[in-house]
C-alpha cells in the first residue's frame, strides 16, 4: 500500500513557542528533565509517609507536564508529525 506523505514544509505563522521561566531553564542545565522525574520516583521509594507520596506525584506531574509540551498548542490538526 502507497500512501502520499506530505513533504512541503509548513508555512511559518510567526507565533514560535512559549519561552519557558528562567527558573526552568536554569534547572534545565544542572538536571535534565528525565533525570529529575528518575531521581524523584527512586526517592519516594526510600522516603517514609507524605513526603514519598508526594515525590511520586511530584514525579507523575512533571512527566505529564512535559509530554504534554511536546504536543503542538493547537493539537494535531495541521497533517504535521
Amino acid at each position: 500500500m502507497l500512501m502520499l506523505i506530505d513533504t512541503r514544509e509548513p508555512p511559518d505563522d510567526g507565533e514560535g513557542s512559549r519561552p519557558e521561566p528562567w527558573l526552568l531553564v536554569a534547572l534545565a542545565w544542572f538536571f535534565p528533565w528525565p533525570a529529575i522525574i528518575i531521581w524523584l520516583s527512586v526517592a519516594s521509594r526510600f522516603l517514609d509517609g507524605w513526603f514519598g507520596v508526594a515525590a511520586i506525584y511530584l514525579a507523575i506531574g512533571l512527566a505529564a507536564w512535559r509530554g504534554l509540551r511536546t504536543f503542538p498548542a493547537n493539537g494535531l490538526s495541521d497533517n504535521r508529525q
